[in-house]
């Protein structure tokens, strides 16, 4: 019996110990390679001298608090993101949900053709910026969307609206990675597009063309404390987007990028609220008086 149990304790050992044996031999032949070539990746990408390929600019009011600091949060997670070569990339992936747990706050977002208060309001012109930077640079739009309405900050068929169902998305056809530069200051937001090689000859230019515009209906008026312009009145507008491609100085090629159309903006004002404590008409304080 004893001898059966010390039998039993040394297989039980000799097994654990080929089990360990082999984890072992399983961690030096595939886990450390690939811990190796990550450590070697991301050195090399310290290495790497990024070449300036374009950037864009777009501007905003620094009188709106909330939508500043949702400029700056979404522009943060823009950043330094590098995509590799033939990879893709999603705004939405890249910066997340816009919710007030995050650390979004409440701004103007577009809601059933009004500017109307909303958690994220102004992450849109961060990726209508992002998405002039890679048209200009070369790089291929997989997804965008238009908003419903006109924007200031941008020309017509130049923005690119997200939401939680719509994103922007590009793909890198360069045989080398670009990385993203993203800076909010003084009330301007820039993204730049860096390449780890240098770019060729081909340069980019987008021109925006509006082909009709629609006047707004009537205005729409409200009341409330105090008399206000709560919406300022914009036409619709049907326009185009026009890509020309230069290679050392010479138009090789223009096409139409996209076609878009924009909602017109009818006013709103908001109108006192009368004072609910009106003196009676004569005639009715005569009938009183009569029935007195």
């Amino acid at each position: 019996m004893l001898r059966t149990i010390k039998k039993e304790k040394k297989n039980t050992f000799a097994t654990r110990t080929r089990v360990a044996i082999s984890f072992f031999f399983c961690l030096i032949l595939f886990v450390l390679p690939c811990f190796s070539v990550s450590l070697k990746g991301i050195a090399e990408e310290k290495r790497i001298e990024w070449k300036k390929i374009t950037s864009f600019t777009t501007y905003f009011s620094l009188k709106d608090g909330g939508r500043c600091e949702n400029i700056a949060l979404a522009g943060s997670f823009l950043d330094g993101v590098t995509v590799q070569a033939f990879g893709e990339f999603s705004f939405n992936q890249t910066v997340g949900a816009r919710t007030a747990q995050r650390g979004f706050k409440q701004a103007k977002i577009i809601v059933n053709g009004e500017f109307v208060k909303g958690v994220g309001g102004g992450v849109c012109q961060v990726s209508t910026t992002l998405y002039n930077a890679l048209v200009l640079s070369g790089l291929e739009i997989v997804e965008f969307h238009a908003h419903s309405l006109a924007v200031s900050y941008v020309e017509p068929s130049r923005d690119a609206m997200v939401s939680s169902s719509s994103d922007l998305k590009f793909f890198n056809p360069f045989p080398y990675a670009v990385r993203l530069k993203c800076v909010v200051k003084d009330g301007s937001v820039s993204i730049g597009v860096y390449g780890a090689e240098k770019k060729g000859n081909l340069r980019y230019k987008i021109r925006s063309v509006v082909l009709e515009e629609t006047p707004p209906s009537s205005p729409i008026e409200r009341f409330g404390e105090k008399e206000e312009i709560l919406q300022v009145a914009r036409n619709g507008i049907k326009s185009e987007c026009r890509l020309e491609i230069y290679e050392n100085d010479r138009l090789i090629d223009e096409k139409i990028l996209r076609k878009d159309s924009y909602a017109p903006v009818r006013e709103i004002i908001v109108k006192k609220n009368e004072d609910t404590t009106k003196k009676m008409p004569s005639n009715v304080c005569l009938f009183f008086e009569k029935m007195l």
